[in-house]
């Protein structure tokens, strides 16, 4: 198997989310322009819920000002998952500090576990074959169920399953950015280097940008320094994560949707491209990507009152609108 690419897993997320917002674009429900100077907080409340299912209205995912809106959606979830650590409480700490201390331990067995998954493809017929397959829903097969999944919403006009899409996408891209920057950081060798270059237990740690390293031998690949942590596992439960926060209402999502994720995680290993450890760490960051995500989603669109109150503020704003049949662009000020 090729060692993870970073182009690859973003150019999908880009065809998912052209995909979905395409399919927005031409299955968005119709509906009369929404009076903005109503003359009681009570009708501007009435119009707001009438006007919610309308993709095109200003606070909209096409919007860019608007809490609501993919990109500043985006930013935000990025802004508080970097300031998150600043805002733990005790138990916060307490997982955390698990997490490390089951990822050390992890760590200390990484080169035992890899022993015992390497050789489940010869000895197994049935993994030598699934295996392969499995482990392409944490990078093309995953973006591309998520992308069918928000088409088909689009389609039969399921305003949740589109924007669980979307939301699976900022996951993803959240969560694909964190690996890569630790992935950047630490350099570490995956199993199947491991054996060619350093034969080290568990792999070497080169360090901060080592691929960049003009002086290291040129011969050497990206999977010398790309395994910690997993971007497939990553990629996997940031999906999991999503669709089993958003329908956890219907018990066989969450358990199949975890499920999915923890195979490919396995499969990581069965793959000989990742150490147990960064399978782990993978899930962790893909998990908590998803928690967040859906999490600031409940904030911004749950909320009507919170809406109300930044509506009071005139602030510019240029956005995608609809009215019956056409479709234009409207500029406030």
């Amino acid at each position: 198997m090729p060692a993870e690419k970073m182009t690859s897993p973003y150019f999908s997320i880009l065809i998912v989310q052209s995909v979905i917002f395409f399919s927005c674009s031409i299955h968005a429900y119709p509906q009369n322009l929404q009076n903005i100077d109503s003359v009681s907080s009570a009708q501007n409340k009435v119009n707001y819920q009438k006007s919610s299912v309308n993709f095109y209205k200003t606070d909209s995912i096409f919007s860019f000002r608007s809490q609501k809106g993919y990109i500043p959606s985006l930013f935000s979830n990025f802004e508080r998952q970097v300031t998150a650590p600043f805002k733990f409480t005790a138990r916060d700490w307490i997982i955390t500090g698990a997490a490390v201390g089951l990822t050390a331990t992890l760590l200390h067995f990484d080169n035992d576990i890899d022993k015992f998954a390497r050789v489940q493809k010869q000895e197994h017929g049935w993994v030598n074959k699934s295996s392969p397959v499995i482990t392409q829903f944490g990078t093309t097969y995953g973006t591309v169920t998520v992308a069918s999944i928000g088409l088909l919403s689009a389609v039969f006009k399921k305003q949740k399953g589109v924007q669980t899409s979307l939301l699976a996408t900022q996951a993803l891209i959240t969560s694909a950015a964190w690996v890569q920057l630790i992935k950047h950081f630490t350099g570490r060798e995956d199993p199947s280097a491991s054996y060619i270059y350093s034969k080290l237990p568990g792999g070497k740690w080169w360090g901060p940008f080592a691929q960049y390293d003009q002086d290291l031998p040129v011969y050497k690949s990206v999977s010398s320094f790309d395994a910690f942590p997993s971007g497939h596992t990553a990629a996997a439960f940031s999906i999991a994560t999503v669709f089993a926060s958003q329908y956890s209402n219907i018990k066989a999502i969450p358990v199949i949707s975890y499920t999915m994720a923890t195979l490919v995680g396995i499969s990581r290993l069965t793959e000989h491209q990742h150490w147990a450890s960064d399978i782990f760490v993978g899930g962790l960051i893909g998990y908590v990507c998803g928690k967040q995500v859906v999490c600031h989603y409940n904030n911004t669109h749950k909320n009507p009152d919170t809406l109300l109150l930044s509506k009071s503020k005139i602030n510019p704003e240029f956005t995608l609108i609809q009215n019956g049949n056409q479709v234009g662009f409207c500029l406030k000020w």
